[in-house]
């Protein structure tokens, strides 16, 4: 039988994806070194490695996962839990439902910060398909959770899309009324806009009005750019007046390039009707943003406004 090392020098060496799998899970069922199963996971979790697992590989995986859960002091940032959960949401298997349900549970509290957001991610994206009621309440409880990431926002953004595929967007609603403001306020703007964007084609314009005051007065850009995809999305045309002003009046150079883009590429006449108004109107500073915009217009008289706002450029040089 070859030693872990002789396991683990052959796998960095493989090149052939069947090969590659198996001596991993040779090498992850035997070893308890950090070093060797890091290399086991960079292994498994590579697409091609990935596309060739199934249900016959499971019980390693599962194994070695449960095994981290019933000694976490080996896994403390839940890093090895995660990796594993990954392959196993691959596999699909109902039964792992037991370890999903403990890694939505898992906090890391270091001083400041929990650590463990990707793996209670990672574990609500897997039990969302087997036990949907479940997930749902997980992910309610997530948004707004104060151990949200601030790098990638999780697992917040994963409860927002398990929301959304049960159609359950009331939580979103109530996330935006009491916690997305604070959300945007703390570096995490980008769940905040996704949550803005999630509403549901069918929610109340006169609702979503008061919710555009309420982010359009914290001018926070990426909470703002959910605000412009859902109303040119849904071509909430009572709600045009709102774009405009969100757009016009932040002060984040980005996010008026982005809203502007945005109208252009719609392909929508009014919106197309709106830009070139708003363009032949601009202040200096914002020429170029609507040169940018504009060449991607199809309006008939995109030329025209075109050329108008590059001999007021050429004039402020």
């Amino acid at each position: 039988m070859p030693t872990q090392a002789e396991l683990y020098n052959a796998l960095r060496a493989e090149t052939v994806i069947a090969s590659c799998r198996d001596l991993a899970l040779q090498l992850l069922a035997r070893t308890n070194s950090r070093q060797y199963l890091d290399e086991c996971l960079r292994a498994l979790q590579s697409p091609a490695v990935i596309a060739a697992l199934d249900e016959s590989h499971r019980p390693v995986l599962r194994d070695k996962c449960a095994s981290f859960y019933h000694d976490s002091k080996r896994d403390k940032a839940g890093i090895l839990r995660e990796g594993l959960t990954r392959l196993l949401v691959h596999i699909e298997h109902p039964d792992d439902i037991d370890l999903y349900q403990r890694g939505v549970e898992t906090y890391y509290r270091q001083p400041v910060d929990d650590v463990a957001q990707n793996l209670r991610a990672v574990a609500l994206a897997g039990m969302a398909p087997i036990d949907p009621a479940l997930a749902c309440l997980y992910a309610a409880r997530f948004l707004g959770e104060p151990f949200t990431s601030v790098f990638n926002c999780e697992p917040a953004m994963t409860a927002i899309d398990v929301l959304v595929a049960a159609n359950q967007r009331l939580p979103i609603y109530q996330f935006l009324l009491h916690g997305g403001e604070g959300m945007a306020r703390t570096s995490r703007g980008e769940l905040t806009g996704k949550a803005l964007e999630s509403l549901g084609e069918d929610f109340p314009p006169h609702l979503y009005e008061q919710l555009i005051e309420k982010y359009q007065a914290i001018d926070q850009p990426t909470a703002s750019m959910g605000i412009i995809n859902w109303l040119i999305d849904r071509r909430a045309a009572a709600l045009y007046d709102r774009l405009e002003s969100l757009i016009m009046t932040s002060k984040d150079v980005d996010l008026r390039r982005y809203g502007l883009v945005m109208m252009a590429a719609a392909r929508d006449d009014e919106l197309s009707e709106r830009l070139l108004r708003l363009a032949r109107l601009a202040r200096i500073d914002d020429i170029q943003l609507f040169i940018e915009a504009l060449a991607i217009c199809q309006h008939e008289e995109r030329d025209m406004t075109l050329a108008q706002l590059r001999r007021r450029a050429g004039r402020s040089r």
